[in-house]
C-alpha cells in the first residue's frame, strides 16, 4: 500500500511545504515522475551558492547558541580571545575560531566529571536517550538526544525549527536514493551505535527488522532475509561478511539467493578489503555495495549509486580541510583532515571539530546530481607509521595479508606505539590449524611485496585476535 508524506523544502529567503507520494520504485535511479521525485530533499541540488548562504545563517546561529550554552566552547572560544561577536560570516568563522578534538572533550570530562564532556547544550533531564559511538579509537564517543514535540523524531535546534535532524536526514535522504520506499523492510543489525536509529525509518513508512549484531551468528539474518525480503542492510561489516561466507561453506547456504532482494547493503564499521568485496560481488551484489563512515562525529555519510566518494550533507554541517601538521586550513579541494561544525544539532554541537580523518574532498557536484562535497577516506592522522623511510597505512597492508590463504579474513592490526619505528611490527589472525612457519614466510613476502619491508609477524587465531577490539570491527592499529 504506497503512503503520502509531506517534506519540508527550506530554501534561502523563502519556506513553503510540499507534498510527495512516496511510490515503490525498483530501482535507485528509476526515473523520477510527478509523484516521485529523484531527491528525497530538495536542499540536495541547491546550487553552491544557495547552499553556503543557507550554511552561514546557520553557522552565525550555531555559534551563538553554541558559545551560550556549551561550557567546553565556552572556554575554548575565551581562551582564543574570540566572541560570536567577530563571527559575521564563514570567512570569519574560519580565520577566528579554535578548532576542538575528541581529546579535549575527553579531558573536559575527566576533569569536571562531566560525563558530556562539556558539550551538552540543554540540562540532562531534557534528554530523550544517550547514545555512544563503538570506541573502536578510545573512548567511545556519547551523544545526547532528544525529541521533537511530536516525539517522532530527534531534535533540531531550538533557533531552527525547521532544520533536519542531522543523522537522520542524511540516513532518509541516502535510504532514498539506494532505493528504499514506504512498504519496504530494512534489516537493522547496528543497534546500540548513536541509538534507536530504526525509529527513523518510521518517517519514511519502511518496517524495520532489528537483527542482534553477532557477526558469529548469522542464522537469524538468513531466516528473516528470506522470509521477508528487506531491499537494505544496515550495516554489514567484515566480519560479518566473514561470517556469511562460513555459512556459505559449512552448511551450504546460497548466499546470492539470501540477498537477492537487496538493493543495497551498507558497509561500515572500517574500510572494506578488496577480498570481501569480491566476496560480496560473487553473491550478485555488484553497485549495490554501499560504503558508509563517519561524518565527523556529527553523523554518518554514505555513497550515492554511482559510488564516486561518500555525500556529504552540507545543510547540517560545514565542512573544513586541515593540514594536520599545522593545523592551517586547506582552501578548496584536495588531501588533509576531515573538520566539520554542526550546523543544526544544537543538543551537544560540535564546533570546527577536528575528526582526526583523512580525507580526499570535492566540492564538484556528483553526476548522480547532488551539488553538496563528497569525500572518500584515506585513513586516521594516527595510523600512519614510518619505517625505513617507507610511509605505511593499514589499507597498504590490508590486501597482502587477505592475499594469504590462512589469514584470508583480513584481520591484523599494525603495532604502533609511535609514528617512526624501527621495524613494522603486524599482529595478524588465522584461520584453522595451519603451518604457522609456512604462514609467517607466506606474509613475510605479500607484506614486503606490497610496502616494501619485511614484517616482524605476531600470529594469532581469530578468536583471539578477535579479542582486541569491538566484535563488529578490528582496530585497525594498537600501541602494543
Amino acid at each position: 500500500m504506497n503512503r503520502a508524506h509531506t517534506i519540508r523544502e527550506e530554501k534561502p529567503g523563502g519556506s513553503g511545504d510540499r507534498e510527495i507520494v512516496f511510490m515503490s520504485s525498483n530501482t535507485a535511479f528509476e526515473a523520477a515522475s510527478a509523484s516521485e521525485p529523484r531527491f528525497f530533499d530538495a536542499v540536495e541540488t541547491l546550487p553552491r551558492e544557495e547552499l553556503q548562504a543557507l550554511q552561514q545563517r546557520r553557522l552565525l546561529a550555531m555559534v551563538e547558541h553554541a558559545y551560550r550554552h556549551s561550557p567546553l566552547v565556552r572556554c575554548n572560544w575565551e581562551a582564543a580571545g574570540v566572541t560570536p561577536a567577530q563571527i559575521r560570516s564563514i570567512a570569519d568563522f574560519k580565520r577566528l575560531a579554535p578548532f576542538m578534538d575528541k581529546d579535549q572533550s575527553r579531558a573536559w570530562r575527566d576533569e569536571h566529571d562531566d560525563p558530556f564532556g562539556g558539550l551538552l547544550c540543554c540540562d540532562p533531564r531534557e534528554l530523550s536517550f544517550i547514545a555512544s559511538s563503538s570506541g573502536t579509537t578510545g573512548d567511545p564517543t556519547v551523544f545526547g538526544w532528544r525529541w521533537n514535540a511530536d516525539g517522532l523524531a530527534p531534535d533540531g535546534c531550538g533557533f531552527d525549527p525547521d532544520g533536519p535532524s542531522a543523522f537522520w536526514s542524511n540516513t532518509h535522504r541516502d535510504l532514498w536514493l539506494m532505493g528504499a520506499r514506504p512498504g519496504d523492510s530494512v534489516v537493522m543489525l547496528n543497534m546500540r551505535i548513536r541509538g534507536p536509529v530504526y525509529r527513523c525509518l518510521d518517517r519514511l513508512g519502511i518496517t524495520p527488522i532489528l537483527i542482534s549484531y553477532k557477526p558469529d551468528d548469522v542464522y537469524a539474518f538468513v531466516e528473516l532475509s528470506r522470509r521477508y525480503r528487506p531491499v537494505a542492510l544496515f550495516t554489514a561489516s567484515n566480519p560479518f561478511v566473514n561470517s556469511l561466507e562460513n555459512a556459505q561453506r559449512e552448511l551450504g547456504i546460497d548466499m546470492a539467493e539470501v540477498l537477492s532482494s537487496y538493493k543495497a547493503v551498507m558497509f561500515a564499521g572500517e574500510p572494506m578489503g578488496p577480498r570481501v568485496r569480491r566476496v560480496l560481488e560473487s553473491w550478485n551484489l555488484q553497485g549495490r555495495i554501499y560504503n558508509q563512515t563517519a561524518f565527523g562525529d556529527i553523523a554518518v555519510a554514505h555513497e550515492c549509486p554511482l559510488h564516486d566518494g561518500v555525500h556529504a550533507h552540507e545543510d547540517i554541517a560545514l565542512v573544513e580541510l586541515v593540514d594536520p601538521e599545522t593545523g592551517k586550513t586547506i582552501e578548496g579541494d584536495g588531501v588533509g583532515e576531515l573538520c566539520v561544525t554542526s550546523l543544526v544539532n544544537g543538543v551537544d554541537p560540535l564546533i570546527r571539530y577536528r575528526s582526526g580523518d583523512m580525507v580526499r574532498l570535492t566540492t564538484e557536484p556528483c553526476a548522480c546530481g547532488r551539488s553538496g562535497a563528497r569525500f572518500w577516506t584515506l585513513g586516521r592522522t594516527g595510523d600512519e607509521v614510518v619505517v625505513e623511510g617507507h610511509t605505511i597505512l593499514p589499507m597498504d597492508v590490508w590486501g597482502a595479508v587477505e592475499d594469504v590463504e590462512e589469514c584470508s579474513a583480513g584481520l591484523f592490526q599494525v603495532i604502533r606505539p609511535a609514528r617512526d619505528l624501527p621495524a613494522l611490527r603486524l599482529r595478524v589472525g588465522y584461520g584453522g590449524n595451519p603451518d604457522l612457519d609456512l604462514v609467517r614466510r607466506k606474509l613475510e613476502a605479500s607484506v614486503k611485496a606490497a610496502v616494501g619491508v619485511t614484517p616482524e609477524l605476531e600470529l594469532l587465531p581469530y578468536a583471539e585476535l578477535g579479542k582486541y577490539g569491538p566484535r563488529n570491527k578490528m582496530p585497525r592499529t594498537a600501541k602494543q
